[in-house]
């Protein structure tokens, strides 16, 4: 990837693939690429989505940390992850349909299995240092029913997550993008919501400047910009 390329990452915690969640996160990921084509920078969205994936649960073994590696367990999340820390992108919008007015378990699971990538803060011997998101801007989608179904428990939810990475987080027409399908079954009603579409466009607009301006920070401060909140014992 050329160095002045941004590139915006959608990451879906959908079990459905080409339904909602993943309409709300193309509409927030084009509004990020022309964006920062209009600030006169190139930049390209990828997709990660969750959809037939096997992703197990967190069983706290420590046998990332017994064994100096990430997360041992044999599914697709390590696959999954390295779209996401190799490398590490720009720009990340997360989106999730409510359910029981949070994430989907899927996308809980894949959430709590980072605690592997994190090792190095508690673990003197841990080989790995933590992935450094704190050059990367974030937001979130939620998709529900209605727009009292949950989906601020659910943006809270992934903007909770995205904090405790060290992501620079950002809103959206409130803490995020909501969208409402009006309890209707077909996996493109969201198209029909006008206010969270526009939504949805706010958040990858405010990624994408957030992103260009970390880019440029970091790049106009070099090796004086150093990763802060973390050392290892000793050091």
């Amino acid at each position: 990837m050329a160095d002045d390329m941004l590139r915006f990452v959608g990451l879906s915690m959908s079990p459905r693939s080409c339904a909602n969640t993943e309409a709300m996160l193309q509409v927030a990921l084009r509004a990020a690429v022309s964006y920062a084509e209009s600030l006169g920078l190139k930049a390209r969205l990828e997709l990660v989505s969750l959809a037939g994936r096997r992703v197990e649960h967190c069983q706290h073994c420590d046998a990332c940390v017994k064994t100096g590696s990430y997360c041992v367990l044999q599914d697709d999340w390590l696959e999954l992850v390295h779209r996401l820390i190799d490398p590490i992108p720009d720009g990340l919008v997360v989106g999730s349909p409510v359910y029981f007015f949070h994430v989907t378990s899927l996308g809980r699971a894949f959430m709590e299995r980072f605690t592997s990538l994190l090792k190095a803060k508690w673990e003197e011997s841990f080989p790995h240092d933590p992935p450094d998101f704190s050059g990367s801007a974030a937001g979130a989608v939620a998709v529900g029913t209605g727009r009292n179904s949950g989906i601020e428990h659910t943006l809270s939810d992934i903007l909770d997550w995205l904090l405790l990475l060290d992501f620079v987080v950002v809103g959206g027409a409130n803490i995020g993008a909501g969208g409402w399908t009006r309890g209707e079954i077909s996996v493109d009603a969201v198209m029909q919501d006008s206010t969270g579409l526009e939504a949805a466009k706010e958040v990858g607009e405010k990624v994408a400047r957030a992103a260009a301006m970390l880019r440029h920070g970091k790049r106009a401060l070099g090796s004086a910009l150093n990763p802060i909140g973390w050392k290892r014992r000793g050091s």
